[in-house]
C-alpha cells in the first residue's frame, strides 16, 4: 500500500502521512519509515495497526523548516515486511519579502504522485482562508502583488492528489 498523500495536520503543525489500506491481503500492520540526515537512509519512525486509521501523524517533523521524505512497508499476520513503497517528499514553502511591499512565495516540488496544478492560499484574519492563484505543477514560486498589511498573513500550496485521498479504520 503506498502513501496517498502528506499534509500538514493543523492541530499539531506537523506532517500527516495519510495510505489507502488494501483490504483481504493479509495486513497486520504498517510500518512508516522517514528520511534521515544521509538521503536515501530510511529510519522506522513509528508502526500503525492495520485496525487503526490509516493515517500517521509525525510529531517531529517541523514542516516549517524543510522538506521531508517519507517511505512506507506493509507487515503481514506472519511478520513479514513488503518492500519499502515509492517515498513521497512534503513541500516546503519560504515566504520573503518582495520590492515595492510584494511577498515572494518560493517552495520544493511535491514528489508522490503527478499533478498538473499548484494552489496557492493566502489567509487573513478578516477572510480566512482564500484560494489566490493556480500554477502548472512546474511552477515553483510566485509573487503576491497585492498583500494585505501583513499583520496575521500566512500562505499554504496545495497539490492535489489527483483520485483523491481517504484516511479508513475498519475492514469494509
Amino acid at each position: 500500500d503506498p502513501i496517498c498523500l502528506i499534509t500538514v495536520d493543523t492541530a499539531t503543525g506537523t506532517n500527516k502521512l495519510v495510505w489507502q489500506k488494501t483490504y483481504g491481503a493479509g495486513i497486520a500492520s504498517y510500518k512508516i519509515y522517514k528520511e534521515q540526515s544521509i538521503a536515501g537512509i530510511y529510519q522506522l519512525i513509528g508502526t500503525v495497526p492495520f485496525d487503526n486509521l490509516s493515517v500517521f501523524t509525525d510529531s517531529v517533523a517541523n514542516p516549517l523548516i524543510r522538506s521531508w521524505r517519507y517511505k512506507l512497508s506493509a507487515v503481514d499476520s506472519c511478520g513479514n515486511e513488503s518492500e519499502l513503497s515509492p517515498e513521497h517528499k512534503t513541500i516546503h514553502l519560504t515566504v520573503n519579502q518582495g520590492l515595492s511591499n510584494t511577498v515572494n512565495l518560493i517552495w520544493d516540488y511535491y514528489q508522490g504522485f503527478s499533478f498538473g496544478t499548484y494552489y496557492i492560499y493566502r489567509y487573513k484574519p478578516s477572510t480566512g482562508w482564500i484560494l489566490k492563484d493556480s500554477l502548472p505543477s512546474n511552477l515553483t514560486s510566485w509573487t503576491d502583488f497585492t498583500p494585505p498589511a501583513p499583520f496575521g498573513l500566512r500562505y499554504f500550496i496545495e497539490a492535489r492528489h489527483p483520485g483523491g485521498c481517504t484516511a479508513t479504520k475498519s475492514v469494509e
